[in-house]
């Protein structure tokens, strides 16, 4: 019997240059989300408030932004893998490991994305093209 074939996941950059803020509190109103969906992600702990956002979106928060680190740009995995996945986010932190660049992980209920330095950007893209991503199953 044949092996069912695999969908290829791409990966999505988007446009925007992105920034990580710690703020002083949570912004009220929560600003509207970017143009063209690009992700955005309020992380709320017990010890501080980040928000990892567009630049402009980051910006816009004046006086609540305690620090901020610029320069970041997002990468999306373009498919949707079932929560139960295991080790999609290990292989693609390792290969970006591999070649030294850092990198935040936003994951949402359907979707990851990475954040990586945007001087490191060619190098990233290069090692993820390298990555058997198909190897993944994503949810249909």
């Amino acid at each position: 019997m044949a092996t069912p074939a695999r969908a290829a996941v791409g990966v999505r950059l988007w446009p925007q240059r992105y920034a990580i803020a710690r703020l002083l509190a949570v912004p009220d109103p929560w600003p509207p989300p970017p143009a063209g969906g690009a992700p955005v992600a309020l992380i709320v702990d017990h010890d501080e408030i980040s928000l990892l956002a567009p630049e402009d979106v980051v910006e816009a928060q004046g006086g609540l932004v305690e620090r901020v680190v610029r320069g970041w740009r997002a990468l999306t995995l373009e498919a949707t893998f079932a929560l139960t996945t295991v080790g999609l986010l290990a292989v693609v932190s390792r290969a970006l490991a591999d070649v030294g660049i850092p990198v935040m992980v936003l994951s949402s209920h359907d979707t990851d994305h990475f954040l990586v330095p945007d001087e490191s950007l060619g190098r990233a893209l290069a090692a993820l093209n390298q990555v058997r991503l198909d190897r993944f199953q994503p949810r249909g």
